[in-house]
């Protein structure tokens, strides 16, 4: 990180913290989907471990869900217009080419549903099972409170939320209640808060495990694309046209 100088944050938060700018990376640039997918499991299966996450941690957590969010509503937009545009036109060549698109942003909200439904289950499997040990989750998600609004009644993350929200207004109530609303003395009514929490209040979820499970031959996936990265980052010229690994992957892909 050359943005910002990260004080006093554990080994584990450093972690958490390239893995997610590694998600946010990959959505803006690689869209990678196997990339993301295992960055996501990897989170998740740390995530009943979180305990004292630094605060730009927290941030970067909500911070996902946000940009996720922004995405989905961009998304619901270009298919509400695919829709329109399909309504308008008449002719089957250009329906069947509207079809086609039309399908391909169904197919991606899919995925950033399900990529938003995971970072709720992250941080829900955080809080559920460490949330006297990260006060700065809390505070984060009470700043930003508002980024959950158009998705407490959505069926894909309904129950989730409804564990979120509970936490949330327990500790607004607590926070709405003092006479001084600087960062310590905030912080230090969600300490006390956290303490008497009654944790029994909130929905259990099956604790969040992922396993890699490996496909056959790999190799022949890993080896070509270990080596097309080397070919993309390294200084010497390589004639891409006489290196049949590139050319095994291509088949590989075709088949």
């Amino acid at each position: 990180y050359t943005e910002r100088s990260l004080n006093e944050i554990s080994l584990g938060g450093l972690l958490v913290a390239v893995v997610l700018r590694t998600i946010q990376f990959n959505m803006t640039r690689m869209r990678d989907k196997y990339l993301h997918t295992n960055c996501l499991a990897a989170l998740a299966n740390m995530s009943s471990q979180f305990q004292n996450l630094h605060t730009y941690v927290s941030q970067r957590i909500v911070s996902l869900f946000n940009l996720l969010a922004r995405k989905h509503s961009k998304t619901l937009d270009l298919i509400q217009q695919q829709s329109k545009q399909q309504q308008q036109q008449q002719t089957l060549t250009t329906n069947t080419s509207n079809d086609h698109i039309f399908n391909e942003y169904v197919q991606d909200l899919s995925i950033i549903e399900d990529v938003m439904r995971m970072v709720l289950e992250i941080i829900n499997s955080c809080l559920t099972h460490a949330l006297r040990h990260n006060i700065n989750l809390i505070y984060t998600l009470l700043y930003n409170r508002d980024i959950f609004d158009n998705y407490r009644t959505h069926a894909s993350f309904q129950d989730i939320l409804q564990n979120i929200d509970i936490i949330i207004i327990y500790f607004a109530e607590k926070v709405d209640k003092l006479e001084q609303r600087s960062t310590e003395y905030v912080k230090e009514a969600l300490e006390m808060g956290a303490k008497q929490f009654p944790l029994d209040r909130l929905k259990k979820f099956p604790e969040l495990k992922f396993k890699y499970v490996e496909e056959e031959q790999p190799e022949d996936f890993f080896v070509p694309y270990v080596w097309t990265l080397v070919y993309k980052s390294c200084n010497l010229y390589w004639s891409s046209e006489s290196i049949l690994i590139f050319k095994q992957q291509q088949s590989f892909i075709s088949q």
